[in-house]
């Protein structure tokens, strides 16, 4: 389908449109009307034209103003190029009418078409001059009879006024067209706003202001129904701009015709046309067409790859080219007689190949109708018999020698004579084939191959026997009884009838080829092709095959879930525009490489999820090539490796936060012990008791029971991890374990409040060490995180059940709530303005919550920013023994 929007550019296109114009406006009106060309032919007239002057319809094709007495004065205005540029305004002009004698009429003629070097048409209206009255009268007349047929017009007709274009007046099949929308008196933008930037607007925009007429061809629309949904349409349409007296444009004439019918139509046989060419093309044999006249409509690309003609070279009967010189004739004569006479015919020719040599084949055709009986012309088949050419002039030549040529064949080969087709030769080949030994030869086939029966093979020989014509078999499938065993197999053969010197058919040639591994091979193939495919889908990875050049041809069904696309909708959108910005120049880059070289393309990069997410992805792709090294195709293959990214980005991170902390209170130790070397240089200038070894010592030791703990926090994580983390349970007085705890705290951390509550008493069944890991854990994170408030309670209560709980509470900067769940999370840190006072792993919390975990407790945290935190862990009650 071709769309065409015609400003006057193509004079052909443009007269043919002023014609359909005319056709549309002269058919409309009652008053004489008349539509001719610069040189005053007359190319549309009404039927009031012909009453009024007196004149015959079949005139029409003929008829030239200049040619009629009548008409003379007319044709002579007409041909003033002031007048044609201008137009004829209310001009009187008398005519001598035959039998009715001379009449005044007042002239108005205008071009369809002002645009200079186009076909113009010249639009001439005749108003004859009555009575004042008579004239009036008329005028109603002919406005009503106007409106009428305007309403009643079969096209789509309307007229716009002014620069906006205004609805003035619609027939009904323009409202039909607009479902039934009030559009008088409305702006088409605001009546019809769904057709903005269909180009509709801008044409009717150009020909206001240029007075210049549009015509549009099969263009498609889309419009509201009733329903509010939308509707695809197709029209054909002409723009006229409506002129004033003085040559201005007030308004546009829209003539719209719907070709949506049509346009689908042809677009449905277009398609149907495509699946048969592209069907026909699949077909391994030569196919072609010919339309009613004989001429070339069609032939398949197995006659281009045969022969090597361009498509330009057999149209028509330029095929004929590529036949011998000294068979065209014939092959001509032969092929417009069948043609003619609507038979069917065959004929073996010699056919030129792409190579320059001249070959053997068999072109055979056969009348080709429509379902209603139409001759639509021929369809057939070329097939190369040339092989086969030669052997049969070979043997007609020296049929003396045919028993020795049979013999030395390398194809299997026999003959069989008379109508019980007798086997009178057999090659060792086709012994071989057959599973037999030379005892069948003068046996009858059906005696010899008792298998044969319920086949096809007997009648096929039969019926080349009775009518001479060579059958062609092709990978047919056979059974025979070989070793005792029914076998199947397949073969490609010929049962050639033979002649004697009179003519008369005597015997079959068969020549057998085995075709079976040929055949089963490629049906491995193809279930190894759907085998590769299935298992592609049930592969965790995300497999995809590009042909040689790179083009993608397939994708799995990892592929699909993770895009969210079909396989069309990839293969549209194209794979690269999946990759993250940042690395697809360098994939295209590595791509390309790889595809010019043939090497395996390995790297890592982000691809687009159908949640609009870039996750990261390990691609690869091999070549897979022929025997020759050629590649067939590339093997492509994407393993998502986000999670590792993830686990290689949270290790550095642990890493760097790792060799921070430890840095630290090692930079304090290595400081301090210097320190104190030095004061013992200068022991004899000083005395000892002066000295600070106290307080540095206690600094070291602090910086050392860090770095033990340090070390013990990763100790355990590594066990938790590997859940290699021993709990050596025992029963034991809780209280106690706060009381022993706290204590210890106290003895190095003198800054700070802590005060137990004991509500309740109780003992549990657990291991010590690690509840007191726990209760250290949160103590000393209330001391760090309260370096204002010194005060922490310490809180023993009776909980729900046989449960106990022990809270920690601080008064100190507290977390937020968006924090509350992530402290609990492997290396999360609550975030501080001094690195110092919040150092850590950012395990602690995490050590903690696994380890009552594995005490079937629980552990939770209430906090507000700027009041503080309480931490409890609740656990069993040790049971009574």
């Amino acid at each position: 389908m071709k769309n065409n929007i015609d400003g006057a550019k193509s004079p052909l296109k443009d007269r043919t449109a002023g014609i359909n114009l005319a056709k549309s406006i002269v058919y409309t009106v009652k008053e004489p009307v008349v539509v001719v060309d610069k040189q005053g032919m007359v190319i549309q007239a009404n039927d009031g034209f012909y009453s009024t002057f007196k004149l015959q319809k079949e005139e029409n094709s003929a008829l030239a103003l200049g040619e009629r007495e009548i008409f003379l004065e007319l044709d002579e205005l007409l041909k003033n190029d002031e007048l044609q540029e201008k137009g004829i305004k209310d001009l009187e002009v008398s005519f001598n009418i035959l039998q009715a004698g001379e009449q005044k009429f007042l002239v108005n003629a205008a071009t369809l078409d002002k645009e200079k070097n186009s076909s113009d048409l010249i639009l001439i209206s005749f108003n004859k001059i009555n009575s004042e009255n008579q004239e009036t009268k008329a005028d109603k007349d002919d406005l009503e009879n106007f409106r009428d047929i305007f309403s009643q017009a079969p096209a789509m007709i309307c007229i716009l006024r002014g620069p906006k274009h205004v609805f003035e007046l619609a027939n009904d099949n323009y409202f039909q067209l607009v479902a039934n929308r009030d559009i008088l008196g409305k702006e088409v933008r605001e009546a019809l706003p769904e057709v903005e930037n269909q180009g509709f607007f801008e044409l009717l925009d150009t020909v206001y202001t240029s007075g210049k007429s549009v015509t549009g061809n099969e263009m498609p629309i889309k419009m509201y129904t009733k329903d509010n949904n939308f509707k695809n349409s197709y029209v054909d349409f002409v723009y006229q701009p409506i002129l004033t007296g003085s040559n201005e444009v007030n308004g546009i004439f829209v003539h719209a015709v719907d070709v949506t019918e049509k346009v689908e139509a042809r677009q449905k046989l277009e398609e149907r046309e495509n699946e048969l060419r592209q069907l026909i093309d699949t077909v391994p044999a030569i196919i072609w067409i010919t339309r009613p006249d004989g001429q070339n409509y069609y032939l398949n690309k197995n006659w281009y790859e045969y022969t090597g003609q361009i498509e330009s070279e057999s149209t028509d009967f330029g095929w004929l080219k590529a036949v011998h010189p000294e068979e065209e004739p014939r092959v001509r004569q032969i092929f417009k007689k069948a043609n003619d006479n609507k038979e069917a015919f065959s004929i073996s020719f010699r056919l030129r190949n792409k190579n320059g040599d001249y070959r053997w084949v068999i072109d055979s055709g056969r009348p080709n109708y429509d379902a209603g009986g139409e001759y639509l012309g021929m369809i057939g088949t070329v097939v190369d018999v040339h092989e086969e050419k030669v052997k049969e002039q070979l043997i007609r030549e020296k049929e003396h020698r045919i028993r020795s040529i049979i013999e030395e064949a390398n194809v299997a080969t026999a003959l069989y004579t008379g109508r019980e087709m007798k086997i009178e030769i057999a090659n060792d080949a086709m012994i071989e084939l057959w599973g037999k030994d030379h005892s069948v030869v003068g046996r009858t086939l059906r005696k010899a191959l008792p298998e044969l029966e319920g086949q096809p093979f007997h009648d096929l020989l039969q019926e080349v026997y009775e009518t001479g014509e060579t059958y062609w078999g092709k990978e047919d499938p056979v059974n025979l009884m070989i070793d005792g065993t029914l076998q199947s197999g397949y073969f490609n053969f010929t049962y050639k009838a033979l002649r004697n010197e009179k003519g008369e058919i005597y015997g079959i040639l068969n020549m057998a080829v085995d075709v079976t591994e040929m055949v089963k091979s490629r049906e491995l193939l193809k279930e190894s092709e759907s085998r590769f495919r299935q298992l592609a889908d049930l592969m965790p990875e995300k497999v995809a095959n590009t042909d040689a050049d790179g083009n993608f041809i397939y994708f799995n069904q990892g592929w699909l879930e993770y895009t969210g696309f079909t396989a069309e909708e990839l293969t549209r959108k194209g794979w690269v525009n999946f990759i993250h910005p940042n690395e697809k120049e360098e994939y295209l880059k590595s791509w390309q490489n790889s595809l010019e070289s043939g090497k395996d393309f390995e790297m890592e990069f982000r691809y687009l999820n159908k949640k609009n997410r870039y996750k990261w992805h390990l691609s690869r792709a091999e070549a897979v090539k022929d025997e020759s090294g050629k590649i067939k195709m590339w093997i492509c293959t994407a393993t998502e490796i986000q999670k590792i990214k993830l686990e290689e980005k949270r290790k550095e991170d642990f890493l760097k936060m790792v060799s921070h902390e430890l840095k630290t209170p090692i930079t304090s130790i290595k400081g301090y012990v210097q320190l104190l070397l030095s004061l013992l240089k200068k022991e004899k200038e000083q005395k000892l008791s002066e000295k600070p070894y106290e307080m540095y010592l206690v600094r070291v030791d602090h910086q050392i029971n860090r770095l033990t703990r340090l070390i013990s926090e990763m100790l355990d994580l590594s066990r938790i991890e590997k859940n290699k983390l021993d709990l050596q349970k025992e029963t034991f007085s809780l209280n106690s374990l706060v009381a022993e705890t706290v204590q210890d705290i106290n003895y190095t951390n003198t800054g700070h409040n802590i005060y137990i509550t004991e509500d309740y008493n109780c003992n549990i069944h657990g291991d010590k060490d690690r509840i007191g890991q726990v209760l250290i854990n949160l103590v000393t994170n209330a001391i760090k995180y309260s370096p204002f408030n010194r005060d922490i309670e310490v809180r023993i209560s009776k909980a729900k059940g046989n449960k106990v709980s022990v809270s920690v509470k601080d008064f100190g900067i507290g977390i937020g709530q968006e924090n509350q769940k992530k402290i609990f999370k492997r290396f999360y840190r609550v975030d501080g303005n001094n690195e110092e006072t919040y150092s850590g792993f950012g395990i602690g919390l995490y050590l903690a919550n696994e380890i009552i975990k594995r005490h079937n407790g629980v552990l939770r945290v209430k906090s507000e920013v700027g009041k503080g935190s309480v931490f409890t862990f609740t656990l069993f009650e040790a049971s009574e023994l």
